[in-house]
């Protein structure tokens, strides 16, 4: 079982509850592998747009969970893992889950994982399709350093959340063509109208960080080309931007903008 956690916040008091149950491994957002990732609610505002960009692909991959646990603080959590169908999580009266307090519910059409006795839900699994990956979100306070009293119960709940995967990946996955988090950011500088075919090298390592060569770059532009995300020329198409509202990356392509406006380099 391949659990992990980011590496940049493992002082965090929840990464160290977590630890003292079981075994982890420290990976930066841009190093996850395939297998489960913990991340507390709170960092998640804490990530650049490309890292968060990067958790989102991630999670979606076909057998992997993202187990994100509270507080919420009543942030639009939805939005920031791109979460498809209404969903958000509210503030309630303290109630009590297995003897542990809660502080919030989640209102979603998802099926619960858990239940408060008053019917609230505490916490869920939210798959795009059978195909995708998992997010596992819970708001009662498993990691909560002032529950250590308790952690044989928050332990056991912990591992309660924890999803098998299947031995095989679903036919139709390993059959598609996906894009990889180049072609994805190809593509929002192509939404923000800034993209161009000579510089786009140059492009992908002001805004992106990613340093790439210019025979690789022309060969995913032409995968996008064929798949009909891209026109000839690298202008967008409406497949293209059916992909980006798709995806939730209307909001980097704001940035992008707003970015470019104000230096012409991404920050």
């Amino acid at each position: 079982m391949n659990i992990q956690i980011v590496q940049k916040f493992t002082k965090r008091t929840e990464y160290k509850m977590l630890k003292s149950w079981i075994s982890v491994d420290e990976r930066n957002i841009n190093e996850l592998m395939s297998g489960i990732c913990v991340i507390p609610a709170i960092i998640i505002l804490k990530l650049s747009v490309v890292e968060l960009q990067t958790l989102n692909k991630w999670w979606r991959q076909w057998g992997n969970q993202l187990i994100v646990s509270p507080p919420f603080h009543q942030m639009d959590i939805a939005s920031l893992l791109q979460l498809n169908g209404e969903l958000s999580v509210d503030g309630i009266e303290t109630s009590s889950f297995n003897s542990l307090p809660v502080h919030e519910s989640i209102k979603t059409n998802n099926r619960s994982k858990w239940k408060l006795d008053s019917g609230e839900t505490v916490a869920i699994h939210h798959n795009e399709h059978s195909g995708s990956g998992c997010v596992t979100l819970t708001t009662v306070p498993l990691l909560d350093y002032r529950l250590m009293s308790k952690q044989d119960i928050c332990k056991n709940l912990f591992l309660e959340l924890l999803k098998e995967n299947k031995n095989e990946e679903p036919t139709k996955i390993q059959e598609s063509f996906i894009l990889s988090p180049v072609h994805e950011y190809i593509l929002i500088l192509a939404s923000a109208k800034i993209f161009e075919l000579t510089k786009v090298s140059g492009q992908l390592s002001n805004y992106f960080k990613v340093n790439i060569s210019n025979n690789k770059t022309l060969e995913l532009i032409q995968q996008l080309i064929d798949q009909r995300l891209l026109g000839d020329s690298g202008s967008i198409t409406d497949e293209g931007k059916k992909y980006i509202n798709l995806k939730g990356y209307i909001p980097f392509v704001r940035e992008i903008k707003r970015w470019r406006r104000n230096d012409g380099a991404w920050k």
